[in-house]
């Protein structure tokens, strides 16, 4: 698993894992996320025949990333959150922070760990 982006503002306002498997999702993210952005985030190049990517969403109330831990169970890929990371903004603004990671494509369902 490969972190590809870490930013402060997400939009979400609930903890969320979003699992992306085609171009249309992620498109779909980042146009949620670029509503507020001027200029906004431009999608990572993604080959979605062999890689996919998980999204982490902070709620309002996060002020640090998290980072994230992927291990296979079976017939499953397990989340775990681990530590949290300190945001590089003041703790006194309103974020929502989010991470991107790129993993290898999978068939298997996702279970977060909490």
């Amino acid at each position: 698993m490969e972190l590809i982006l870490n930013e402060n503002y997400s939009g979400f306002e609930q903890e969320e894992y979003l699992l992306i498997k085609n171009q249309k999702e992620l498109n779909a993210f980042y146009g949620k996320i670029n509503r507020t952005r001027k200029p906004g985030l431009t999608p990572p190049s993604i080959d979605f025949s062999t890689e996919m990517i998980l999204i982490w969403c902070g709620d309002s109330a996060a002020s640090n990333y998290a980072d994230l831990e992927l291990s296979e169970k079976g017939d499953y890929l397990e989340v775990h959150k681990l530590k949290a990371t300190a945001s590089k903004e003041e703790n006194s603004l309103i974020v929502s922070p989010f991470s991107i990671y790129k993993l290898p494509l999978s068939t298997k369902k996702l279970k977060i760990q909490k």
